[in-house]
């Protein structure tokens, strides 16, 4: 995706860490598949992770064998993801921002990152990628967007949130158009940085299903709803449990939609 504009809610989760730790998603093993077949990793190749947060995608890479490097920034998160790995020989948790990190040239077969590349400033984000990478490393992304699989029940919620919190908002007639628009522009965004060959892409789906406080702590993990006090959380999920309770959603079925890439290293410059 194309980096966000605005940047200073980055560190917003940390705040929220054991809701995100338990709420988001793990990235599906086939998509990690996927990505460790496209950029041809094998057992034992370094790997760098951009905002691990809890460990959603560096678990499964460790169960594809790549050694991990996982850098996290927030306290919280880096703190769960050392409990989560704590066993686990290959992977090295290490904190700071990506634009602090520093290791020798060509280290890594991958720099990868789910849900955290568009908080890195592109000014930085892709050449700093391409001088860690070995030739013919690559650069991997993950973004996942879920939204409610009713129709109805999506809608029935829009209508009680967009007021108030319009960032929990999603449209079902143009959720996954305004995702293909979004992973054009980031494409073009990499494209820009002249470092990468062009990127291999997919679209994917997979279903969640969530008890309600689930679903509301699902909301309450990204960094919007993140930043909020805790009356106004408290309001957010008082208006979401009306709502499922009206329509009688004892399970929330979401529809998952991932949009991963991977780009090649360009030869050396």
């Amino acid at each position: 995706m194309k980096a966000n504009t605005r940047r200073d809610n980055k560190l917003a989760f940390d705040g929220v860490a054991d809701v995100y730790d338990t709420a988001r998603p793990g990235i599906p093993h086939h998509l990690v598949t996927s990505i460790v077949h496209v950029a041809g990793l094998a057992p034992g190749d370094q790997v760098l992770e951009v905002g691990a947060g809890s460990g959603q995608l560096t678990l499964p890479l460790r169960a594809a064998g790549v050694e991990v490097t996982a850098l996290e920034p927030g306290d919280r998160l880096r703190s769960l993801l050392a409990k989560h790995t704590a066993d686990d020989l290959g992977v090295t948790v290490r904190g700071g921002l990506f634009e602090d990190f520093t290791a020798p040239a060509g280290s890594f077969a991958a720099v990868v990152s789910a849900n955290a590349w568009q908080w890195i400033d592109p000014a930085v984000s892709y050449d700093k990628a391409a001088d860690l990478l070995r030739p013919g490393g690559h650069l991997s992304l993950i973004w996942n967007f879920p939204i409610v699989a009713d129709p109805a029940l999506q809608q029935a919620l829009n209508e009680v949130l967009a007021q108030d919190y319009p960032d929990a908002v999603r449209d079902p007639a143009t959720h996954l158009s305004g995702i293909e628009a979004r992973a054009a522009e980031g494409r073009a965004e990499l494209a820009a940085s002249g470092r990468f060959d062009p990127p291999w892409w997919q679209v994917s789906h997979d279903t969640l299903r969530l008890a309600p406080d689930a679903y509301y702590e699902l909301l309450l993990s990204y960094a919007n709803a993140a930043v909020l006090d805790e009356s106004t959380r408290a309001d957010l999920f008082l208006r979401v449990k009306a709502v499922l309770a009206e329509h009688g959603a004892e399970t929330v079925e979401m529809d998952n939609v991932l949009y991963a890439c991977a780009a090649r290293l360009k030869g050396q410059r």
